[in-house]
């Protein structure tokens, strides 16, 4: 795989172009964000601009959502430029959060693994994708109702463009994952992945993955994504997941 290629690819159909429901896309200057109509999800997607304009950009931003009461992130891969973006994003009191491997799937050279269909749940309502997101709040903390609003969205407005898997224990859940298609890009990507601490060591994690590998893969996807923390790296590492590169997201200073 080139990853120099792949990661140009990616640039070109999932950071300058994505579905934007329960929000909008905004393109300008080099910069493509999505501000979102929650007070958090809204997000800097793509940039590419002179290193001498960071500091400037940035400030730009940061009014830009702060006139509308907006929390942002802004996600960075080792690969953009300019290359002074993280130390800038500092100086201008965002907050950086834990670095991913942003890694990829070449689907013509995976295989798909046997996996027990029975203990997966497709949810598709607003209990089942509430149920899915009460999985990610026990693991992860913090607010995720925009989590919920978008997948929510995504369900009402392009249906296929998304599936959200949970695994019940006795009516709990316990995992939860979904993937996101994006119209005729090559790429899917596959989010959430999580599974309550009790609850881990029982191949769930796993399950879900080989759920989604097998439905990208009849879907005639090219490639498939992952932002993997270090937990769920050596996992998807053994399926054939490479590194392209390191994201690290910068949360926007807030007023709370």
């Amino acid at each position: 795989m080139n990853t120099t290629d792949v990661m140009q690819e990616y640039n070109e159909f999932e950071r300058k172009r994505f579905n934007s429901f329960n929000g909008i896309k905004v393109t300008e200057n080099n910069l493509t964000k999505f501000v979102s109509n929650d007070r958090h999800g809204s997000y800097i997607s793509f940039f590419d601009f002179d290193e001498s304009l960071t500091d400037s950009i940035v400030k730009e931003q940061l009014a830009y959502f702060k006139q509308r009461d907006l929390c942002f992130e802004w996600k960075t891969y080792s690969t953009d430029t300019p290359t002074n973006i993280s130390a800038v994003l500092l100086e201008n009191g965002f907050e950086q959060d834990e670095h991913e491997s942003f890694m990829v799937l070449d689907l013509s050279k995976a295989t798909c693994e046997p996996f027990n269909e029975g203990k997966i749940t497709e949810v598709t309502d607003s209990k089942g994708i509430r149920d899915a997101i009460k999985v990610q709040e026990q693991v992860w903390g913090g607010d995720f109702e925009w989590h919920y609003n978008h997948l929510i969205s995504l369900k009402q407005h392009a249906p296929d463009s998304v599936s959200i898997y949970v695994v019940y224990v006795d009516d709990q859940p316990v995992t939860s994952a979904w993937i996101i298609f994006n119209g005729s890009s090559p790429f899917a990507g596959i989010w959430g992945g999580s599974t309550i601490e009790a609850f881990r060591g029982n191949g769930y994690y796993s399950l879900l993955l080989n759920k989604r590998i097998e439905e990208a893969k009849s879907r005639g996807v090219k490639y498939l994504t992952i932002d993997a923390s270090d937990m769920s790296k050596p996992i998807v590492s053994k399926r054939g997941f490479e590194v392209i590169a390191t994201t690290t997201g910068y949360t926007s200073p807030s007023s709370e």
